[in-house]
């Protein structure tokens, strides 16, 4: 249960700290047809395997992360433990109230002996506060050292305006990211098979123990990959949300880092900021609202471009014969359903002599909506012997026919100027 004195000056800093969607900033990007996402300040959106931004909003502007910080805290445990084979037991320290004021009713227990992969089950699915500290004590053996890990790793992987102060989340500022940072965390992440696998899980059990008698369940606190019959939280393509984390403090307001896969598109999501919104009488959360307007928004993009082996044009060569050309590397953009990306092909080298699969012959360069503009090499398919321009028998004969008549011609008239000049000079003499 949540403990009120404290939710009470939780809710006091943020009255004294909220910024109104006026003060934001108006860094935006996006294409003609974008989502309003108007009820959170902050947004982004992106695809990883073009690496486009179709959606941007104050990208850099600075928020409390809340318990989106345990994406942090869960890959330094993983780089620590990597299979989560270990125990440890719930130190006091994770159930402090500096470390731990805000618990569900269901909870974990000082003393309570606990596999690692229930921990990391519990921290990333239900975002159990407590297994926070607890995993931070067991990977670094206390809270200021794993900070400062937490820190480090930031900066690592390029979130330079990130600070962690506690493996949880519930610090309000200084501790802070942004859209970009969380967005660069995500794409880390992600690419850990078992941080996937947990952060796409709907459900999980802590199992009864030497302080619990009984297991209890835990549900998913992203509501838009579990929306539990919610149809505004229901993007109408579930199955295709694989995670990853939500986020709550009151003066970071309420925060979502998502991921959606999507035929060969990964798509992230990132909202912040978000708030309750009382619609037709009922309440919704606009970073779940936001979120859902954004992937949907995604899915009307479709991948446009070549791989090494796609015949992007042909060379006509040796009169009659065609060189094909690819790309060298892969080169891919986003466009929506039923557009293409605008193509130019530079061709500065023309094929001669003896041509070997790989030579470059010139730039493909494609440009989208946005902007973007990604160029690739375009290299011969094949080996080939590009002969000199091809000149037909019958008329080198004919060329040879002419000289040889021309020289004919001109040995004649040589002859006959000689002849004569020496009849004239044959009348001077007998004059």
């Amino acid at each position: 249960m949540k403990r009120t004195s404290l939710l009470l000056l939780l809710t006091l800093f943020l009255l004294i700290n909220s910024v109104s969607f006026a003060e934001v900033e108006a860094d935006e990007t996006q294409a003609p047809g974008a989502p309003a996402a108007a009820n959170v300040p902050i947004a982004l959106l992106y695809e990883e395997s073009t690496g486009t931004v179709l959606f941007s909003r104050a990208p850099d502007r600075k928020n409390a992360p809340a318990s989106m910080t345990k994406v942090m805290t869960a890959i330094l445990v993983l780089e620590y433990d990597p299979e989560l084979s270990g125990t440890t037991v719930v130190a006091p320290e994770a159930m402090s109230e500096e470390n731990c004021y805000w618990l569900d009713v269901n909870h974990l227990e000082v003393g309570e002996e606990i596999s690692v992969r229930d921990l990391m089950n519990y921290l990333l699915i239900a975002s159990g506060n407590e297994a926070g500290t607890t995993l931070a004590m067991y990977v670094a053996g206390d809270i200021p050292t794993f900070i400062a890990m937490m820190n480090a790793k930031a900066q690592e992987l390029g979130m330079e305006n990130t600070f962690y102060q506690d493996p949880h989340g519930l610090s309000p500022m200084p501790q802070a990211t942004t859209a970009n940072d969380m967005l660069k965390l995500c794409l880390y992440a992600m690419k850990n098979e078992t941080f996937r696998e947990i952060v796409s899980t709907k459900e999980g059990v802590i199992p009864a123990s030497n302080k619990r008698n009984q297991p209890f369940r835990y549900g998913n606190s992203n509501r838009v990959l579990r929306p539990k019959n919610n149809p505004r939280y229901d993007t109408g393509f579930t199955e295709d949300i694989i995670g990853i984390k939500t986020g709550y403090i009151g003066s970071a307001g309420y925060n979502l880092a998502c991921c959606m896969v999507h035929g060969d598109l990964t798509f992230y999501s990132i909202v912040m900021q978000g708030k309750e919104l009382e619609i037709d009488g009922a309440t919704y959360y606009s970073h779940y609202l936001d979120t859902v307007e954004l992937m949907q928004y995604a899915r009307t993009f479709t991948r446009c471009g070549y791989e090494p082996g796609d015949v992007v044009m042909e060379l006509t060569v040796n009169g009659d014969g065609t060189l094909p050309l690819t790309v060298k590397e892969s080169v891919a953009m986003l466009v929506q359903e039923g557009a293409q990306a605008e193509t130019v092909c530079d061709i500065a080298v023309e094929p001669q002599g003896d041509v070997t699969a790989g030579d470059a012959f010139g730039t493909l360069t494609l440009t989208d909506a946005f902007g973007n503009v990604r160029t690739a090499e375009l290299v011969s398919m094949v080996d080939m012997e590009i002969r000199p321009t091809f000149v037909p028998e019958y008329l080198i004969g004919g060329a040879v026919v002419l000289v040889i008549a021309a020289v004919v011609c001109i040995v004649l008239l040589r002859k006959r100027a000689r002849a004569k000049a020496q009849s004239q000079a044959d009348m001077q003499a007998e004059v």
